[in-house]
């Protein structure tokens, strides 16, 4: 069956244009207003300021249509700022009309938008980035304007129309929601950006790869697959091109959500934009993100799949979901995302044969919180009328919750049950039946975090966790 509610929350994004988003609303209050922490205290990603660069001469391309400016130092860049102009145009055109989003802040010198051509540089290492150039002391919640540098070398084309949508995107959520995590803004610009880009996809690959590699980490995860860490002192460190690729690929996360749930294209995560507003204080060198994208998922998605269902049900059902991304479409969980081919197949733990004797097994890898793994079951040799034992026990300090999904021989989902387990537990049991006409089980794990508090993405340390799964015939 697939799941396509109407998400009445959404109505929210009526305000987004207005400059006065919702707050996530908590369950006790009726009037929620963003929350002032006390002084001194920054739980959110850092603040990172950075200047315009200056030209030599600076000679404007300006649209007559948007306020774009683009900036170059020379005449004989002329085609290329043209170039980005149209580029920007388009991305600005699509954002702010089809799909209904507010217009980034302006710069109050130019009454522009600014994009600057710039040389390869170390202070600007990738080809199109947008940066946080000041905060609106004016504003009664968290708001930020934005400029664009693209590399002078880019040329027309799809990349350049990709990067422009995402860059524009990244600016508007630096006007409405500056606080959001790394992590979820790259994820969902990058989303935004193949909305309005169509030929984006063919270039979401590597992401995808990346991101699919590595289940067992958060779709949120800014970090991952690079480990290291800054010494004491030193501030955080610059996101490696991996860790880059990894937070763009968790765009499949609202992709699959998006399609499930949302009325219209990009409105959950035009959604959750209006419904976390933040208030940092100025010296604070850290922006405080609360209310934060799982604070919205959390009080959003409440009831959403089921009567009594939670946020774990939805990184559940987004668990069993992205094992039926690219090749592995079944029609039924994201059919757009089919064009991504194999780059999309994430991989499994384990591929055993049916366990005619008792078998226990570890993953591959320790589990993230929101991250998940995975096994596969074949039913090749099993009985008439056998029946599939499943004793699973995990880490103290994680909830796992589980799914038993039934496949048939071309892959596609017969129906899937999920395990009940408590709050606190540690362990899980199911004895899986009517598996005649079933061609493989797939075992589906989520690691939804600590059960002693809500887990939040601006933690600096997120602790994996380990499970032992029990199989056997009966």
């Amino acid at each position: 069956m697939v799941l396509r509610r109407a998400f009445p929350v959404l109505l929210v994004l009526l305000t987004i244009g207005a400059g006065a988003p919702a707050s996530a609303a908590e369950e006790d209050e009726d009037d929620p207003k963003p929350q002032t922490p006390p002084t001194g205290v920054s739980t959110g990603p850092p603040i990172r300021y950075t200047l315009p660069p200056a030209h030599a001469r600076d000679l404007r391309a300006c649209s007559s249509r948007t306020p774009i400016c683009v900036h170059a130092d020379s005449a004989e860049e002329g085609k290329t700022a043209l170039d980005v102009l149209a580029a920007f145009e388009r991305a600005w055109t699509m954002l702010t009309g089809a799909l209904a989003l507010p217009a980034p802040d302006l710069d109050p010198d130019t009454l522009a938008y600014d994009v600057h051509l710039v040389a390869e540089d170390a202070a600007f290492p990738e080809l199109v980035a947008t940066h946080l150039a000041s905060r609106d002391v004016r504003s009664r919640i968290d708001r930020g304007g934005a400029f664009t540098v693209v590399d002078r070398r880019m040329r027309a084309g799809c990349m350049l129309d990709a990067l422009a949508a995402k860059s524009i995107a990244r600016a508007i959520l630096f006007r409405v929601a500056p606080s959001t995590e790394d992590g979820s803004a790259h994820g969902q610009t990058a989303y935004l950006a193949r909305l309005v880009v169509p030929c984006a996809a063919a270039l979401a690959l590597d992401s995808t790869k990346t991101f699919q590699g590595l289940p067992e980490r958060s779709f949120c995860d800014a970090h991952a697959p690079d480990d290291t860490k800054a010494p004491p002192g030193w501030g955080p460190m610059p996101a490696t091109r991996a860790s880059l690729l990894f937070a763009e690929g968790g765009s499949l996360f609202w992709e699959r959500i998006d399609w499930a749930f949302g009325r219209s294209p990009g409105i959950l995560v035009a959604a959750t934009w209006a419904l976390h507003p933040t208030r940092t204080p100025s010296p604070s060198p850290r922006w405080v993100n609360e209310h934060d994208t799982f604070d919205v998922l959390r009080v959003s998605f409440k009831d959403a799949l089921s009567r009594g269902s939670t946020i774990h049900d939805l990184m559940l059902d987004f668990g069993v979901a992205r094992a039926f991304f690219g090749s592995a479409d079944d029609g039924l969980h994201a059919p757009e995302t089919r064009v991504l081919g194999d780059a999309a197949k994430v991989p499994l733990d384990w591929d055993i044969p049916w366990p005619t004797k008792p078998r226990r097994l570890q993953p591959r890898a320790a589990v993230y919180p929101m991250g998940s793994s995975y096994v596969m079951i074949s039913r090749k040799d099993a009985r008439p009328g056998s029946r599939l034992r499943v004793e699973i026990d995990w880490e103290e300090h994680a909830l796992f919750r589980w799914a038993l999904v039934k496949l048939d021989a071309r892959g596609t989902e017969l129906g899937r049950v999920p395990i009940a387990s408590q709050e606190r537990a540690t362990r899980a049991q199911m004895t899986l039946v009517e598996l005649d006409n079933v061609d493989r089980v797939l075992i589906v794990g989520v690691n939804v975090g600590d059960p002693t508090y809500a887990f939040d993405p601006d933690d600096e340390v997120w602790e994996p966790h380990g499970w032992l799964l029990t199989l056997a015939e009966e």
